[in-house]
This record gives structure tokens, sequence and C-alpha cells, in this order.
């Protein structure tokens, strides 16, 4: 039996974190430097402590920029994965719920990484162009 594709090969680790006492306005270029639509909020340890994306973004900078914080705007209930979570089982929990990442956490609670739509549509692309091309016949 083959084995499936886990999220650990798809993951980014390289990851840009904010906290819950920082300003709106400094998640908001942080992740424009970024170019990222979803940011996780840690604390000082580095365990997750919600998720922040560019909507949550948005409506924080709608209400002021300097004095809204990070921590009022964050979703807190945070569904995450594993590294050896299947990847088939982290794209139906993106559909099921309408997520657009999900954080990856280790064995001792810790982020390791983040795992988005994006990532499996270029892991998608992948192997669809890997695929002998097919002839099509028009009638």
């Amino acid at each position: 039996m083959e084995s499936q594709m886990k999220v650990e090969s798809l993951m980014t680790t390289a990851l840009v974190t904010v906290r819950e006492s920082d300003s709106i306005a400094t998640a908001d270029l942080e992740m424009k430097l970024g170019s990222l639509r979803h940011i996780p909020v840690v604390d000082d340890k580095g365990n997750l402590m919600g998720l922040l994306s560019a909507r949550d973004v948005l409506a924080g900078l709608a209400k002021g920029k300097q004095r809204v914080r990070v921590g009022d705007c964050m979703s807190r209930q945070v569904i995450t994965v594993t590294p050896d979570t299947p990847v088939p089982t982290a794209i139906d929990l993106l559909l099921e719920n309408q997520f657009g990442c999900l954080p990856v956490m280790g064995s001792d609670g810790h982020l390791m990484g983040i795992v988005t739509e994006t990532d499996f549509l270029r892991a998608s692309r992948q192997m669809l162009s890997a695929e002998e091309p097919r002839i099509w016949e028009w009638r």
C-alpha cells in the first residue's frame, strides 16, 4: 500500500509571527512585507495563541491603526494539524471549515509551521504537470 503524502512535505517553516500585544498596524506591515494572508499569533515561548487573517487585519485597521491590538482581532479557536497529518486529511479540514491555512504543531505543542491552500495548489500543479500529456479528441 502506498503511503500518503504528509503535511510536513508542504508546510512552510520560515514563519513570520506576531504577538497579541502588537498593534494591528504592525501586523498589517508584516503581512504586506511577506505577501502573507495569514499570520500566527504566538506568546514569548512560541506557543500558538491564535491566527490573524488579512480580513481580521482590515477589520482592525478600520477601528484604528494604533489603538487596536492583534489580540482584539485574531481568531482564538484554531484548528491545527501535525507534520504527520496526511495531506488529504488537511485538505478536507480546509474545505469543510472554509479555512485558508492550518498551523502545524509539533508533538511538544509548539508551532512548527503553516500549510496554506496555496501550498496545496502548488503541489497539485507539480503532480499534474508530471503526468503524461493527454491528447483530447474533440467531437
